[in-house]
């Protein structure tokens, strides 16, 4: 029995070792060797106790060149991020919200790197306030906004409005903020409907969520989803624009598998798709250094709400993501499944989902990611848990 017991105690402390590393070793796909560890340098500048608190939707890009060859590093770029559903408001001792949180559709924000460039990151948000003095969306809808991009002095986004019911997609319009000075003049914004929505034979396509920008030609990806089942593997399409006509959606290209056509349904088929089992928020971004360098990555949370972040890999923007590997295991669902049980019932549980990589806050040969956490099944007259459990969580994926 002692001998059993050695043997057993031996096995438990290197089965809690292998957790431990799981997430922050050494692995390979296709031959190429990658790492991934938690970037706790961009977690903590998220985590914040006043002003906007908690969110999701999390994009960034540059507010004055759309060309991904800048980099991280380079003191001239102005980095600005989105969101969609996001907490605003204070935060008590024990990460409790104060009474004065409210939640907006949408907001933006600033990074400002201080000075000297090395200095510790700052972030400016960009929210409404209403006659009350309470914060509140930007725009005349509550839009939530897919990946932008900047053209000319001008950035373009487009916004999704769902209903809170169904959780069925309204529409999509098409905004554009002026830039002036490196900031964004919210108070001239433009919007207008546009036509990224295809259903047909319960089959819907919708574009928006994400955008990779090459020279003069830029991509708009996209997916197709099948209404009504739930573990339906979503798929990848992608659109092409130029730059001198990303605004005018009449002109978009739309990839069939075999062409490009300007009807969006010759894209509604199994065969434009350039893989499946996605994120209806994602990134793909063409690789600067590294193993992959000059191909395509393709970052997403493998069936939208899960704990494995993977990615796959294409040699153009427009052929199929092939590959994918699960790089990191989000550790929060299990990790908090007990505290949250304990604070807001047996039917709480947190989600990790819409994992995203963000090339202008990465270096050479890497990838920082970002992925959102949330509460599902809250007490009855509940709409938010404590912060923790709802900020964005960033994580570093070195591919050398």
């Amino acid at each position: 029995m002692k001998i059993l017991l050695k043997y057993y105690f031996f096995f438990c402390i290197i089965f809690i070792f292998l957790v431990q590393i799981c997430n922050t070793t050494t692995v390979f796909a296709d031959g190429a060797e990658f790492t991934c560890e938690p970037a706790n340098d961009w977690t903590e500048l998220f985590d914040r106790t006043e002003g906007w608190v908690a969110g999701d939707g999390i994009y960034s890009f540059n507010l004055e060149d759309a060309d991904p060859a800048v980099k991280n590093g380079n003191k001239k770029i102005k980095i600005a991020f989105s969101f969609a559903d996001s907490m605003i408001g204070n935060i008590n001792a024990d990460g409790s919200y104060k009474s004065d949180l409210v939640m907006v559709n949408h907001c933006f924000a600033t990074l400002n790197f201080g000075s000297p460039y090395s200095a510790k990151p700052q972030l400016i948000f960009h929210y409404n306030t209403n006659s009350k003095g309470q914060p509140s969306n930007l725009f005349d809808r509550q839009y939530w906004l897919n990946d932008s991009i900047a053209i000319n002095s001008v950035l373009y986004t487009t916004g999704m409005v769902v209903d809170a019911k169904t959780w069925t997609t309204e529409g999509i319009w098409l905004l554009t903020i002026p830039i002036r000075d490196g900031q964004l003049v919210f108070s001239e914004y433009k919007t207008k409907p546009v036509e990224l929505i295809h259903r047909t034979n319960g089959y819907e396509v919708l574009f928006g969520i994400a955008v990779c920008a090459q020279g003069n030609d830029i991509y708009v990806y996209g997916f197709r989803d099948k209404t009504g089942e739930m573990f339906y593997k979503r798929q990848l399409l992608v659109a092409k624009t130029d730059r001198n006509h990303y605004g005018d959606i009449e002109t978009w290209k739309f990839w069939t598998g075999k062409e490009w056509s300007s009807s969006i349904a010759d894209c509604n088929t199994d065969a434009a798709a350039l893989t499946h089992g996605i994120s209806n928020e994602l990134s793909v971004t063409k690789m600067v250094g590294g193993t992959y360098d000059g191909k395509f990555i393709l970052v997403y949370t493998e069936g939208c709400i899960g704990e494995k972040l993977n990615f796959a890999v294409s040699d153009s923007p427009f052929t199929p993501f092939t590959g994918t590997t699960t790089f990191y295991n989000c550790p929060e669902p299990k990790l908090f499944d007990g505290e949250v049980k304990k604070k807001y019932g047996n039917k709480a549980h947190v989600i990790t989902y819409n994992a995203k990589a963000h090339p202008l806050l990465s270096t050479s040969g890497e990838l920082i990611v970002s992925y959102n956490l949330n509460t599902w099944g809250l007490n009855e007259g509940m709409i938010f848990a404590d912060k923790k459990y709802c900020f964005p969580r960033f994580v570093r994926l070195k591919l050398k």
